[in-house]
């Protein structure tokens, strides 16, 4: 599977949690009249599930760097199908 396959799977899937999240049936099970630290259960659901979608689309794009920074090394070092191990000082 390429790079930029498995990337854009992260992606999709992420769109589908963020649709499934603010969908009117989760709404509708934290829309009442609850309050925690005075603040209502349905805006603090909607800003922690916002957050969490951020913190993991920031998640895949760090993956994704990552992902494309080994490739690189990978092909830089005329090894594409094999791990290129870091430089740690011993020959």
């Amino acid at each position: 599977m390429s790079l930029p396959r498995i990337a854009s799977e992260r992606f999709v899937a992420l769109f589908i949690l963020g649709v499934l999240l603010f969908t009117p049936p989760f709404l509708f099970i934290f829309d009442n009249s609850a309050t925690v630290i005075g603040i209502p259960v349905l805006y603090l659901y909607l800003f922690i599930a916002w957050a969490v979608l951020i913190g993991l689309m920031a998640l895949a794009i760090e993956k994704m760097e990552d992902d494309e920074h080994v490739t690189s090394a990978k092909v830089a070092a005329g090894k594409p199908d094999k791990m290129v191990p870091e430089a740690n000082g011993k020959d």
